[in-house]
């Protein structure tokens, strides 16, 4: 086997289990800015090309994760610098019904309102199930601080989700 051999193999060892996570992530995370297939693509593609470089890679997750966020940031950046910021496209794209499709869609763009470590720890704490110590891990904070974010990030949630008005299917195809 030659080195680049070894080193797909190695790391499709690691990432193999941690897919259906990481992509969950992603889907949450890249809704209103991007594709989640290219957030995940591009994310995995760096991460791989910098795997030799990678000290822990048991902690592979919370590496993909770290530059998924950054991945965004850059898409981010660059949609300002060309002036699209409202050429947002809702990217999330399943079989479900119409009401679902608009009840998810409210609900991410509430959490779009939250700041980015809070969204972030919501999404990994009740989207992706991650411990509270492994979110303090991966956001280089304590556990309490975690908890005290958690409970700010749902109370917030909890309130704009109640104050914000919300298009409901009865009420767009009254509008027809």
């Amino acid at each position: 086997m030659q080195p680049t051999d070894d080193k797909q193999k190695q790391f499709m060892e690691i990432y193999t289990p941690i897919h259906k996570d990481f992509v969950r992530f992603c889907e949450a995370q890249a809704r209103n800015i991007t594709n989640h297939e290219d957030l995940i693509n591009e994310s995995i593609l760096k991460v791989y090309q910098a795997w030799d470089s990678i000290q822990k890679k048991d902690a592979l997750l919370f590496f993909l994760f770290r530059t998924a966020k950054h991945v965004l940031l850059n898409i981010i950046r660059k949609k300002k610098e060309l002036g699209m910021e409202n050429a947002n496209e809702l990217s999330y794209q399943q079989s479900n019904t119409a009401e679902a499709d608009l009840e998810i869609q409210h609900l991410y763009n509430q959490l779009d309102k939250l700041t980015d470590a809070k969204r972030e720890a919501l999404i990994m704490f009740e989207i992706s199930g991650y411990s509270i110590k492994e979110i303090a891990k991966h956001q280089d904070a304590k556990e309490g601080a975690v908890k005290v974010m958690l409970g700010r990030a749902r109370k917030e949630l909890k309130v704009l989700l109640e104050d914000e008005p919300r298009t409901d299917v009865k009420s767009k195809a009254a509008i027809k």
